[in-house]
């Protein structure tokens, strides 16, 4: 990274927010730039703290992690949220990447994945742990016939081709290098993308993808 990421913290318990905060500023990399105890906090604070990341809890006072998830996706659509919470619910788990999340963390989880969630989507704008990747492949039952079940939903092979090298992760110069395509290029077909499956961000498109038979690698 060229310069430093700057990251928020929505909690409403001071010894959590303390807590990540302690952690995370071992990281040279890091800088905390804003810690609220609720969501209306949070949005508040965000014009003048900037935050590249947020941490956003799902369960807070005033403006739950849910309502202010919806609200910044609209206002900041460039910001990372990654959700903090105890909830392993599939559905539950879906649902806020449906909204715009960028990746979703069970707060017993080890100090050095969050430090990993924060870099991944700050490089390919999602991240999935273990747990909600199992949560998205609920369901599919036949991952065989994805290709099938993409051009049905209206995509093209070379469109189904980017898409398949969004889920593993590779950055856009990546993925112009493997198809023999200039960035711009990519670009072009990201948008695409994202317009005919109506994602809300890069998380959401790989939602699509795998609702739709394609599988994910960790």
């Amino acid at each position: 990274m060229d310069k430093l990421i700057r990251i928020a913290i929505a909690d409403d318990h001071q010894l959590v927010r303390a807590g990540i905060a302690r952690i995370l500023q071992e990281n040279q990399e890091f800088l905390i730039v804003q810690q609220a105890a609720n969501g209306q906090e949070l949005i508040d604070g965000i014009k003048n703290s900037r935050p590249n990341v947020i941490l956003l809890d799902l369960e807070m006072p005033i403006l739950s992690g849910r309502e202010t998830l919806i609200q910044i996706r609209k206002e900041y659509p460039d910001i990372k949220i990654l959700m903090l919470t105890m909830h392993k619910n599939e559905a539950f788990i879906v649902q806020m990447m449906e909204l715009g999340a960028n990746g979703y963390l069970i707060k017993n989880t080890d100090p050095k994945e969050v430090t990993k969630a924060i870099y991944k989507v700050m490089e390919s704008e999602f991240y999935f742990s273990d747990i909600v990747s199992m949560a998205m492949l609920q369901g599919i039952s036949n991952p065989k016939a994805a290709t099938n079940q993409l051009k049905g939903s209206g995509l093209t092979e070379r469109e189904i081709d980017v898409l398949r090298l969004i889920c593993k992760e590779y950055t856009t110069i990546e993925i112009g290098e493997a198809l023999f395509l200039s960035p711009k290029t990519i670009e072009g077909y990201r948008k695409i993308l994202m317009d005919k499956t109506e994602a809300r961000n890069m998380a959401g498109l790989v939602l699509f993808a795998v609702r739709h038979g394609l599988h994910i690698e960790s």
